[in-house]
């Protein structure tokens, strides 16, 4: 009997799960409705100090054994290092980054020991470094070998 009655309702309760009538045709008669910005949608990071844009001058990381007091120009990126050497990459073409480097290094107590085609070793007391410009691409491979 059980059976029976639950047979009857299924078939007396399916056209009224029908809802054929309640679909669009289109995907153009469907209804768009903007709901605009969430309650966050105006905040900003405009006063958060952790926030801020930080200006990265060197990608990459030095080895420990090169020179501390040896100025690294900037903006470059760590592309190459190994026992007694390291190697840039910059965007900035050799001429500038030479002038530029060259000017820095002198400031920083170094003298020059020689300045050659490309190549120039500076020393300061009994640390010497041969800096290598090479050009790449519109950029510039910076080598130092210490």
């Amino acid at each position: 009997m059980w059976r029976l009655a639950a047979i009857l309702l299924l078939v007396l309760g399916l056209p009224a799960c029908d809802r054929s009538a309640a679909k669009p045709d289109k995907a153009e008669d469907l209804e768009t409705v903007d709901i605009g910005g969430g309650f966050d949608a105006e905040l900003t990071t405009e006063f958060d100090e952790k926030a801020k844009a930080v200006k990265i001058d060197l990608g990459g990381v030095l080895p420990s054994d090169f020179p501390p007091e040896m100025p690294v120009f900037s903006p470059a990126s760590v592309v190459d290092f190994g026992p007694g050497f390291v190697e840039l990459d910059t965007p900035v073409a050799s001429s500038e980054a030479q002038s530029t480097l060259g000017a820095q290094i002198q400031r920083s107590g170094w003298t020059v020991d020689s300045i050659g085609d490309g190549a120039s070793v500076y020393s300061r007391g009994s640390q010497r470094v041969r800096i290598v410009l090479t050009a790449a691409g519109s950029g510039t491979r910076i080598r130092y070998e210490y």
